[in-house]
């Protein structure tokens, strides 16, 4: 199996190839009938559908990661890349570092609406604000016919797809599809149920507990603060509501009472049921597919005017962004979340998808898919396309700051009020 270079991808995109495709097959790293644990939705329920796998099979498949997660997943692999060196691209990013350490740097590749992010408009480049600086105008001047300033700040945003509804245009502002599409699904999926126990190594007895004058707890009566039948107030009604004390092993069912605790509505479960603990599956899929028609709506004019050159030239660089991000996001595993890791079986190979169906298969890793990267952008600055490929860093604006400080009081204030309910 021959692997993927620059001609076959330049090749590809400028009109022969209808998709690139990448299908993994994956197991539970415990071994086939092992738990993994999907992500929950609103309601604390998992995404749940029948699908068609075969012409005359349908099957219960529960989903493992969205497209937008895979999305944000290939961007985190690529701002990891590019913070390695093995691969440069254009960057916008503010710095919060002196207002809120814990958060540091947000680039492109961290915001949820990439360049049309609320946290972009809010800041500034230099002393302009960022959709009035030339960099925000060549973003909101950004079309299909026009995409040029995009590619020159923030590639990535027309393989990933953007949307600029925060803009003065509201829902009107530019829209670019996504070109790249991955999500991962379990297949024959059976869902488990949530137990929980625990054995304490110092609190034999779960005994109760009382309030004392200075707002903390006792479990002595006698230093109880006394109601006015001088009887001891209860803090709460035992140990075990402090974390303290064995929880006997157990199913964990839905009530009204630990609905807030689980900070979750959970509407399709009613009370006295047993709250969803993970799937067992037969296998999960993960399906990633690259549109290459969608790449070739983009044109990139340079004072006016483009060529098919011009075009193809951008549209390769674009593919083989996509191509190292999937590539790289590979190369970091499958760690979905806590109890949810996969691994890959077998050869998975990338499949090219001709215009008339034809499927040939080819391989890529990581290395490979970075020097075709390399190759399509130094051809792309060759024949003038521009390519501001160090990170630009904004300033966050004053009122960003300060809601962003006011969120985290509330958000303090609200957590210390459920922890001691």
């Amino acid at each position: 199996m021959t692997q993927m270079d620059f001609r076959q991808l330049q090749s590809a995109v400028a009109g022969n190839a209808a998709a690139i495709r990448h299908i993994v097959r994956l197991l539970p790293a415990g071994g086939q009938g092992s738990k993994v644990f999907p992500p929950t939705h609103s309601g604390g329920v998992y995404a749940w559908e029948k699908r068609r796998i075969a012409e005359d099979k349908i099957v219960p498949t529960v989903l493992l990661d969205s497209v937008q997660s895979q999305a944000n997943r290939m961007e985190q692999a690529l701002l990891e890349a590019h913070r390695a060196g093995r691969l440069k691209l254009p960057l916008l990013q503010i710095d919060f570092t002196d207002d809120f350490p814990d958060t540091g740097v947000i680039t492109t590749l961290d915001a949820p609406h990439r360049i049309a992010d609320a946290i972009f408009r809010e800041s500034l480049i230099g002393e302009a604000k960022f959709r009035e600086s030339d960099v925000g105008m060549k973003f909101i001047a950004s079309t299909n016919r026009n995409a040029t300033g995009l590619f020159e700040y923030c590639p990535h945003a027309l393989i990933f797809g953007v949307w600029d509804s925060t803009g003065a245009g509201g829902g009107q502002g530019n829209k670019f599809q996504r070109a790249v599409v991955s999500e991962i699904v379990g297949i024959q999926a059976e869902r488990g149920v949530r137990t929980s126990s625990r054995i304490d190594p110092l609190i034999r007895s779960n005994r109760p507990i009382y309030q004392t004058t200075n707002g903390d707890w006792t479990a002595n009566p006698e230093e109880a603060k006394k109601d006015d039948e001088n009887q001891p107030i209860r803090y709460g009604k035992k140990l075990s509501e402090l974390n303290l004390g064995n929880v006997t092993p157990d199913l964990v069912r839905y009530t009204p009472k630990n609905r807030r605790s689980l900070r979750t509505m959970y509407e399709e479960i009613g009370v006295g049921e047993v709250l969803p603990g993970g799937v067992t599956l037969d296998y999960a899929i993960q399906t990633t597919v690259l549109s290459l028609p969608a790449l070739r709506r983009l044109r990139f004019p340079i004072n006016g005017a483009d060529s098919p050159e011009l075009n193809n030239a951008a549209r390769t660089v674009l593919a083989s962004l996509a191509l190292a991000g999937i590539c790289h996001m590979q190369e970091q595993g499958y760690d979905l979340r806590s109890r949810c890791l996969l691994i890959p079986q077998g050869n998975n190979p990338f499949e090219l998808i001709a215009n008339d169906g034809t499927v040939n298969t080819f391989e890529l890793n990581a290395r490979t898919a970075d020097e075709i990267f390399a190759q399509a952008v130094t051809k792309a600055k060759q024949l003038g396309l521009p390519w501001h490929d160090e990170p630009i860093t904004l300033v966050p604006g004053e009122n960003l700051v300060e809601a962003a400080r006011r969120g985290r009081e509330a958000k303090a204030v609200e957590e210390e009020s459920v922890e001691e309910e």
